[in-house]
């Protein structure tokens, strides 16, 4: 078993929203040295669960809407993660933190995983395929740091 799992979330259907999806792809183009088990989680954070085989670590990749430049990349950690304000436009669609919150009390057996996520700020959330050419470029910026991380020690699991 691996120490990390990595996830990527989005929906490619959807423009830059693709862009935790098409990381995972990039990933898998040159797998890193070590360990780690890559998947593409799909469209809703609340499935990790049925994805998580006992990982002390979970990075999560994701779009995000900020409002910084496009292809900005965000680097958060657990506590960060955890701390961002409900997002939510309605009780059915669940921001990852909320999530992430919502899975710690019904999977009590998840609640030593240390999450890292990578946000991708896009550009356009609309129908198309396709990425935009800066989320495209952080894509590849945000795998290559992945391998590198992971070729790093990881903090916690020496």
């Amino acid at each position: 078993m691996s120490d990390v799992l990595i996830i990527g979330f989005g929906n490619e259907l959807m423009g830059d929203d693709g862009a935790g999806p098409a990381a995972i792809r990039e990933l898998a183009s040159q797998p890193p040295e070590i360990s780690a088990r890559v998947e593409d989680g799909g469209t809703d954070a609340l499935t990790l669960p049925s994805w998580w085989r006992g990982e002390r670590q979970i990075w999560i990749i994701d779009a995000v809407r900020s409002g910084q430049p496009s292809g900005t990349i965000h680097r958060l950690d657990h506590e960060a993660i955890l701390c961002l304000t409900a997002a939510s436009s309605s009780c059915h669609q669940l921001s990852l933190p909320e999530c992430l919150r919502w899975i710690a009390h019904a999977y009590p057996q998840m609640g030593a995983v240390r999450y890292r996520m990578w946000g991708i700020e896009a550009a356009t959330v609309t129908p198309g395929a396709g990425l935009s050419a800066a989320v495209a470029r952080a894509v590849v910026q945000v795998a290559t740091e992945l391998r590198s991380a992971l070729a790093a020690p990881i903090a916690g699991c020496d």
